[in-house]
């Protein structure tokens, strides 16, 4: 518990530090943050809770705070400019990081459902309605989010990674779970595969519902799986698409992040480090993934509101005591 209240101090002290405008860092120096270490902690951060409805992104700023890992918009690494000549800040190496982190979670998710995924492409391939049917939903879940978030990626980069946004947002996904959980019933299907069968109107509602997860801490997976919920499917089948519309959702953003990167990709991260985060966040998010379908079929999603709106409060407690 010292240690905690320990970690939890520097981490307050570390927020609202910042260095002048204009400053520079090195490559070498900025490459240098990028130890062993923080690739471990990273890793298990983004496979841990990246499927979970707890916001990878919320959890992924609040650990990057813990190690004093600096995210200045003001601070540009010298000599070092992405694929348009844009100067690279360290805001944009912290959080182009992550996504690129985030590929481990999509290879995760592509072995857990590798019999699905098979049997999609396969079925595409012969034109099946089934199939295509399928594919034709997770693409329109897709698009919402996907068409915001590359509009708006400035804006939210900028205006809402903040530890405040992300603890609110924490709390008010937790009452919104507690809400749903009472009021949208059980669903009832007869369906063999009640994921096969969703429309694109289904898919819709996901996709609209996932646009409230560009801003950090509502966690994309709890604003699809409720999305699913909400058009109609069971739990078990709103999470499983949860997963496949991440799988498309991550891979896209994930490739975004490292073409836009261009030759900055490989002057600011280490292959070392960055492969060892990529695979801890492969085999956590795996284990998450498997467990995560069988436990929100039988338990619901109750037990993270709790956890959102503790972890959420205490960050507000902290910081009203700074």
């Amino acid at each position: 518990m010292r240690m905690l209240r320990f970690a939890l101090t520097l981490w307050l002290l570390s927020i609202g530090t910042g260095r002048a405008a204009g400053e520079t860092r090195s490559a070498e120096d900025v490459r240098a943050d990028f130890t062993y270490g923080r690739a471990l902690v990273t890793g298990t951060v983004e496979g841990v809770t990246e499927f979970l409805p707890v916001s990878s992104t919320g959890h992924m700023i609040i650990s990057d705070r813990l190690l004093g890992v600096s995210a200045d918009s003001h601070v540009t690494v010298a000599g070092v400019l992405d694929r348009r000549g844009r100067a690279v800040n360290l805001a944009r190496v912290a959080d182009d990081y992550i996504v690129i982190i985030q590929l481990g979670a999509i290879l995760a998710v592509f072995v857990a459902f590798f019999g699905r995924l098979r049997h999609l492409l396969a079925g595409l391939g012969r034109g099946e309605p089934a199939s295509v049917r399928l594919g034709l939903a997770i693409l329109v879940a897709f698009l919402p989010a996907a068409l915001l978030g590359f509009l708006f990626k400035d804006e939210i980069t900028a205006y809402l990674f903040s530890v405040q946004i992300v603890a609110w947002a924490l709390i008010f996904g937790g009452l919104v779970i507690l809400v749903a959980e009472k009021v949208l019933p059980p669903a009832r299907t007869d369906l063999a595969d009640e994921v096969a069968a969703i429309g694109w109107r289904t898919a819709l509602t996901v996709g609209l519902c996932q646009c409230f997860a560009l801003i950090p801490g509502t966690s994309r997976s709890l604003a699809t799986i409720l999305g699913g919920r909400v058009a109609g499917l069971s739990h078990g089948a709103a999470t499983e698409f949860s997963f496949l519309v991440g799988l498309l959702t991550l891979s896209a953003a994930s490739i975004y992040k490292m073409w836009s990167l261009g030759p900055a990709l490989t002057q600011v991260y280490p292959a070392g480090p960055a492969t060892v985060g990529l695979l801890v966040a492969a085999l956590t998010a795996f284990v998450s993934v498997k467990w995560l379908v069988g436990y929100v079929s039988r338990h619901g999603l109750g037990v993270f509101a709790w956890y959102r709106i503790a972890l959420g409060g205490t960050i507000l407690t902290f910081l009203a005591l700074k």
